[in-house]
């Protein structure tokens, strides 16, 4: 069967359902191509680990307090497996319910370029004036593994899975290495966390990383820095891994977490003309267009030239915003500068904007405060009272704020306010005259801003590790 529509959007991701549903406000006729679930990696990836993050949390942060509580049993992963289910059926029934209300239809399938102006979908073609490219990335494997969902798994399955692996190790110690390590840990599992750097989540600022590293460790995760993947046998029970300092590590299962790939195979890109770059990916300007003025990417699949390109469900969306706004002809402003994030690791660690490292090379002699947990009254009453709030600025005579960092229980609290200041490129001594409620974390912004305008006691090394609390009988 052929058809004709306004809008094909290939792909039911984050950013493709928010291109859809913009243009489909505007009275646009859309149609989505969809070959997976509603929503994606949002629901199916993000939010399903990040529930996971919650549960794993709330008993983590009892089993601290024993000044108050038995040691809680961990949780029947059985009742996690299923809460999470119910939460991601709801948030997808939710979102085929707004889908219907815009008249955006679905059309289950996996797209393929006949041309530049027309997709196939099994048997039938589409055709349309505009096209959206929303297909995500896929998680990497080394060459020769078998991803089997049980034994051997990446960030796709584990979330899935219906048991809890007694022993985990987990390969790569980026964002999403990190935040499994610290669910599986908190669920109960012994995890193992291998990384090829000599510090975990590299991309980080060093002090933000080595905090984690601690935090992870004295949880019991058991950190390998420095060492590679060599190998695996699978057995029935247990999978061996081999790694380049000589250890056998024998685990029940094994989690791939060494980055994601472009998932552009099966699109037939050529025969629409779009370019790829060298890795596969769909190469976009501002505006979110590929070399065929028509045909747009959004996401994680397109690469816009800018150093601040992050794989996060909100970017998507804000991208998918933005080529919809451009196949209506309307302005749309996507500033990357001050993007807000989170990691959902124990300790959580958010930021926006700048960190410390890339500051200094950028701008050269930045200053920063250092507001430790340890002076705020809101993190004793949460408990426990470690970490910080980084703040950082231009150099003398440059008052902008450029980044924040924040290390600790609700770290996200923060840096919503701060990626506000940065994108309106406030200066850090508006926060100086500004009230913050009390107690609150937003209180360690306007700490740090008071220590980089000289009237508050500077930071002292390691202060933010001056409160003690227990885990397993150790105290931190």
């Amino acid at each position: 069967m052929d058809r004709t529509v306004d809008i094909v959007v290939i792909g039911a991701g984050p950013g493709g359902l928010s291109a859809a549903g913009t243009l489909a406000l505007h009275g646009r006729d859309v149609l989505v191509i969809s070959d997976g679930h509603l929503m994606g990696y949002g629901i199916e990836g993000a939010f399903k680990s990040k529930a996971g993050f919650e549960i794993a949390r709330l008993h983590a942060h009892a089993t601290m307090r024993r000044d108050l509580f038995e040691l809680p049993a961990a949780p029947s992963f059985d009742a996690v497996e299923q809460s999470i289910e119910h939460a991601a059926k709801g948030l997808g029934d939710s979102i085929r319910n707004r889908l219907d209300r815009l008249g955006i239809e679905v059309v289950e399938g996996r797209g393929r370029f006949i041309d530049a102006n027309s997709v196939m979908v099994g048997d039938d073609t589409i055709r349309a004036r505009h096209i959206v490219i929303a297909t995500g990335t896929v998680p990497r494997v080394f060459p020769g593994v078998r991803v089997d969902g049980h034994r051997v798994l990446t960030s796709d399955e584990i979330v899935g899975i219906k048991f809890l692996p007694k022993s985990l190790l987990i390969l790569g110690a980026g964002i999403i290495g990190c935040e499994f390590a610290s669910i599986f840990n908190g669920l109960g599992s012994k995890v193992k966390l291998v990384d090829t750097q000599d510090r975990i989540l590299a991309s980080e600022d060093e002090d933000v990383s080595r905090f984690l590293s601690r935090g992870l460790s004295m949880s019991g995760v058991d950190v390998i820095h420095s060492c590679r993947f060599e190998g695996m046998e699978v057995g029935k029970d247990s999978v061996t891994t081999s790694l380049s300092n000589g250890q056998q590590v024998v685990t029940e299962s094994v989690l791939f977490a060494v980055g994601r790939n472009p998932n552009t195979d099966g699109l037939d890109t050529r025969a629409a003309g779009i370019d790829l770059d060298d890795r596969g990916y769909i190469p976009v300007g501002d505006d979110m267009r590929t070399n065929v003025p028509h045909i747009y990417a959004v996401g994680d699949v397109g690469q816009r030239n800018t150093p601040m390109d992050i794989a996060l469900v909100h970017v998507a969306q804000a991208e998918g915003r933005c080529a919809a706004y451009s196949i209506l002809g309307e302005a749309f402003t996507l500033n990357m500068d001050h993007v807000p994030y989170i990691i959902f690791t124990m300790p959580m660690i958010a930021g926006a904007g700048l960190g410390e490292t890339v500051a200094r090379e950028r701008h050269g002699n930045v200053r920063v405060g250092k507001f430790p947990y340890g002076r705020n009254h809101r993190a004793h009453a949460t408990f426990p009272p470690i970490g910080f709030v980084k703040l950082i600025v231009g150099p003398d005579g440059d008052d902008r704020i450029l980044g924040i960092r924040a290390i600790g229980r609700d770290a996200d609290a923060i840096v919503g306010a701060a990626s506000i200041m940065i994108d309106q490129a406030l200066p850090y001594t508006y926060i100086l005259n500004s009230i913050m409620p009390h107690p609150s974390l937003l209180e360690c912004l306007e700490g740090a801003a008071h220590i980089i305008a000289g009237d508050a006691l500077s930071y002292e090394e390691g202060e933010e590790y001056s409160f003690n609390y227990l885990i397993d009988d150790k105290s931190v």
